[in-house]
């Protein structure tokens, strides 16, 4: 069985392109949004775990520098290789995405996006490296920034599903 046979699409010939049933995808991105959630969730309890320990940032930075590196190695492997890593439910949805936009046009957005998160790990990097951090706790308001960026990526990712066409 090849690993991208689910019941969202059918093989119409070898040639040709994939046939995609819009709401079985739907379904999947759904689904991998309750994944993503559930993770940021988790780490959003950690997150307010440590603030509430009272965890010095020159601590924690180190950590999302490391989280950034591997993030942006995945990203580079996908964009390279073309071959998504992750829970099969990513892989279908990227071959979906894949297909759709394009391959051309696949590949030039998550390059971007590499290289966006490749440039953060960088910048992050420096910062840890040339900034002098004192062992003061990290503020409640430190969870801003990242409760924001949690509810942006929820309603990119609502009208990103809502955007799929019925006739796709």
């Amino acid at each position: 069985m090849n690993e991208l046979e689910t019941p969202c699409l059918e093989r119409k010939d070898k040639m040709e392109e994939t046939e995609w049933d819009p709401r079985e995808v739907k379904q999947l991105k759904k689904k991998r949004l309750v994944q993503n959630n559930l993770m940021m969730l988790i780490l959003f309890l950690l997150f307010v775990y440590y603030i509430q320990a009272g965890g010095p940032a020159a601590a924690l930075l180190p950590f999302l520098a490391v989280f950034l590196w591997i993030l942006t190695a995945r990203m580079l492997y996908t964009t390279i290789t073309g071959k998504p890593l992750g829970t099969k439910t990513n892989q279908v949805i990227q071959a979906f995405d894949k297909q759709k936009k394009g391959k051309r046009s696949w590949k030039l957005r998550t390059g971007a996006e590499a290289v966006f998160t490749g440039a953060a790990s960088i910048l992050l990097t420096a910062v840890i490296i040339f900034m002098d951090f004192d062992d003061s706790p990290l503020r409640a308001s430190a969870i801003f920034p990242f409760a924001g960026s949690w509810v942006g990526y929820n309603i990119g990712e609502m009208f990103r599903i809502n955007n799929i066409q019925e006739n796709d």
